[in-house]
């Protein structure tokens, strides 16, 4: 596990009741007993009942609202953003308030591209992590892990990511429906490129060991990643468990029917099709790191969901951003990234871990304390 959080005072989590964010609350709450967790959203009451099932407390902060942390009546440590902040209020806000912050939803290379520019203008004295990457950072997370024990070079970084079409889902998860619709700029060489999501699909080999088809998709490790790691080609690829649901993906990408979904007038439509929760199904994440002629990688897979995924990698933004060590400032997840004690958390969290190529596998902490 990472260290306990040092910083005196709550910490807020805006949308702490919904999917991603309630699962996050109860494993912080699991971590980390004493903490006192504020469960903050536009509708407070709909969260106190679950609240007070943790032992925290509900308050309203709408992120749709300039200056959303002006009205609370105390003063948080620190603020989990697990709810879109599209018109970055919740972001500035926390900067302009010196209090350290991370967003878990800002994943487009535009949305990180207003932050920064939000921070040149706040300049701000507390952290501010943007962990969009997917599950919640842990895309970059194990990225960093896999390039650093290349020695820190690697050639290229491969993630493949797997879900479920019949998966339990927020509002927010399939929203990045819109990103799969527009085309994004990778690293390729150490080049930035227009590539085209939901294309080039090629089977590929998922963290349950099967192999399925894989399409490119935008995403913010493939921003990062290149500039903070030093990797010049950096692909992130979506597998879904029914190859037959990816080819239907394409092919609507292929009609021109997914970019005109984006139309709000087409909203109803496109919840309907994209945006359906299922009941539950597993979700995996695999990311390979090539270099020196060495082949790494780490396969993370969750019986429980893409949402306790990334509830899982939520868990470990609030950790980092209550805890020392995180300069102010714009910040990302590879960056503070601590192998041994990530994959712990992982661990911890009853996510399955696989280690190929490792010349040792990363022990757990509560074993190297015994030694």
């Amino acid at each position: 596990m990472t260290d306990h959080p040092t910083t005196q005072g709550a910490l807020l989590l805006v949308g702490g009741y919904g999917v991603v964010g309630a699962q996050a609350a109860r494993l912080l709450r699991q971590l980390h007993p004493g903490l006192p967790l504020l469960i903050g959203g536009r509708h407070p009451e709909r969260a106190v009942e679950f609240a007070e099932s943790i032992g925290a407390r509900a308050v309203a902060v709408d992120a749709g609202r300039p200056r959303p942390l002006g009205a609370l009546a105390e003063r948080p440590a620190a603020v989990l953003g697990a709810v879109s902040d599209g018109r970055g209020h919740l972001a500035a806000d926390a900067m302009r308030l010196g209090i350290p912050f991370a967003d878990i939803h800002r994943a487009a290379a535009s949305d990180v591209l207003d932050v920064c520019m939000t921070a040149t203008r706040e300049r701000p004295t507390g952290a501010v992590l943007l962990a969009g990457s997917w599950f919640a950072g842990l895309a970059a997370l194990m990225a960093a892990a896999t390039v650093r024990e290349l020695g820190g070079a690697a050639d290229r970084v491969d993630v493949v990511v797997l879900v479920s079409s019949d998966d339990r889902v927020g509002p927010d998860s399939w929203g990045f429906a819109d990103r799969l619709a527009w085309p994004h700029h990778p690293m390729r060489a150490g080049r930035r490129v227009l590539a085209q999501p939901m294309t080039d699909a090629r089977p590929a080999r998922c963290a349950d060991g099967a192999v399925r088809p894989a399409a490119l998709v935008g995403t913010l490790e493939q921003t990062t990643l290149p500039v903070t790691l030093g990797v010049p080609t950096v692909e992130t690829r979506m597998a879904l468990q029914s190859p037959a649901s990816l080819r239907a993906l394409v092919a609507l990408k292929r009609s021109g029917t997914l970019r005109a979904l984006t139309l709000p007038a087409l909203r109803t439509v496109r919840s309907a099709l994209l945006e359906r929760p299922g009941a539950g199904d597993f979700a995996g994440l695999t990311v390979t790191a090539r270099g020196a002629g060495r082949t790494v990688s780490v396969d993370l897979l969750d019986p429980r969901g893409q949402a306790h995924l990334s509830a899982v990698g939520a868990t470990w933004a609030a950790e980092r951003i209550l805890g020392p060590g995180l300069p102010p400032g714009v910040s990302y997840p590879e960056q503070s990234a601590r192998p041994e004690a990530d994959l712990d958390l992982l661990r911890r969290a009853l996510v399955q871990v696989r280690t190929t190529g490792f010349t040792q596998t990363p022990r757990p902490a509560h074993e190297r304390n015994r030694t």
